[in-house]
């Protein structure tokens, strides 16, 4: 059985696709030979690359709570990302991936 969030995560991809179907999009894996707490979703639009830190909110948990479930690493790896010049973000849905993807 799937997670939750690895559906979440299959359906932003198809979202990201299907409205921008140019987009380089791929599912970052973590393991023991890469730098640990990069975003769950890579994406590169137009020469730009995107980082997506994935949260599923939980039934009767705040959006705010599902946020702050990134941990000190997540949060570390998108700050780097931005100070780079990158987008990334900590993300509920495919909608807030699809706004940074149409805004940027």
């Amino acid at each position: 059985m799937s997670q939750p969030e690895t559906d979440l995560v299959n359906r932003i991809r198809k979202a990201v696709k299907a409205e921008f179907p140019d987009a380089y999009v791929v599912k970052i894996h973590g393991g023991p030979y890469q730098s640990g707490g990069l975003p769950d979703l890579a994406v590169i639009l137009h020469g730009r690359y995107y980082g997506f830190e994935v949260k599923k909110q939980r039934l009767g948990e705040s959006a705010e709570h599902a946020y702050g479930r990134a941990t000190i690493r997540q949060r570390k790896r998108i700050a780097d990302l931005r100070a780079a010049g990158a987008v990334a973000a900590v993300v509920l849905s495919a909608d807030e991936v699809l706004a940074a993807l149409r805004s940027s």
